[in-house]
Parts: structure tokens; C-alpha cells; sequence
């Protein structure tokens, strides 16, 4: 029984290796996008507030101070409502360039993952599934 279990296993060659080390690299970007993906979604969600707010002012001529670096700065309602718009307009734009970054790292790494597994079976656990 001792040499049949030894016959199943497979020598990692370099190229393995090479395949999961570079797994193991995207899996690290894949979670790097993914929290930088969700802090821009949390910044859209504070600008439209931030613009509801500035909708909600009853008086047109009412400046509004808005946060430029550590100071504060008096501006039109429409002068805040196009920042605001522009910036929305920026973070969504960075968003869908990242979700594509995302697609394409979780893509590799199903591509790495079934040629790992096609060769090592159930006798490689690679950290993470990239359909999950």
C-alpha cells in the first residue's frame, strides 16, 4: 500500500511551482481589488447623500462648504452639485475599470486552479475559489 499511495503522488516541477506562486499572487490582488472596489462604492454612496443634501437646501442663494484638502471652502449649490456630479462620475468610472480588473485576475485564476487540480486532484488546496 506504502509505494501505491507514493506511485499517486506528483513531483511539483518548477512550472508547478511557478503556477502556484502566480495563483497565489492573483488571489492577493483579487482581494486588493475587491476591498479598493468596496471603499470607492462606499465614497459613491457618501457623495450622492452629500448631493441629496445639497438638493435639499431651501435657500438657492445659500453658499455651501465643501471640503477642499484641510480647509473649507464657500461655494454655489450648483457649483457643489457639478463637483459632486464630476466626482460621482470619476469613482463610478474607476469602479468599472476594476470590476474588469477583477473579471480578468478571477479569470486567470480559474484557469491556474484547473490545470493545478487537473494534475494534483484533491492533493492541492489552493486558498480560495474564484467562482465563490
Amino acid at each position: 500500500r506504502g509505494q501505491n499511495k507514493m506511485s499517486e503522488e506528483r513531483e511539483v516541477t518548477a512550472a508547478d511551482q511557478a503556477d502556484i506562486n502566480a495563483f497565489s499572487r492573483l488571489n492577493l490582488q483579487f482581494h486588493e481589488l475587491e476591498d479598493e472596489i468596496k471603499v470607492l462604492k462606499g465614497d459613491l454612496t457618501n457623495l450622492q447623500d452629500a448631493s441629496n443634501e445639497v438638493m435639499m437646501i431651501m435657500d438657492d442663494e445659500e453658499l455651501v462648504k465643501i471640503n477642499v484638502g484641510e480647509a473649507f471652502a464657500d461655494v454655489s449649490q450648483e457649483d457643489a452639485q457639478t463637483m459632486l456630479e464630476r466626482l460621482s462620475a470619476d469613482k463610478s468610472a474607476k469602479v468599472g475599470r476594476l470590476e474588469g480588473q477583477l473579471e480578468a485576475v478571477r479569470d486567470k485564476m480559474r484557469d491556474l486552479k484547473a490545470r493545478l487540480t487537473a494534475k494534483f486532484g484533491k492533493s492541492i488546496n489552493l486558498e480560495e475559489d474564484p467562482d465563490a
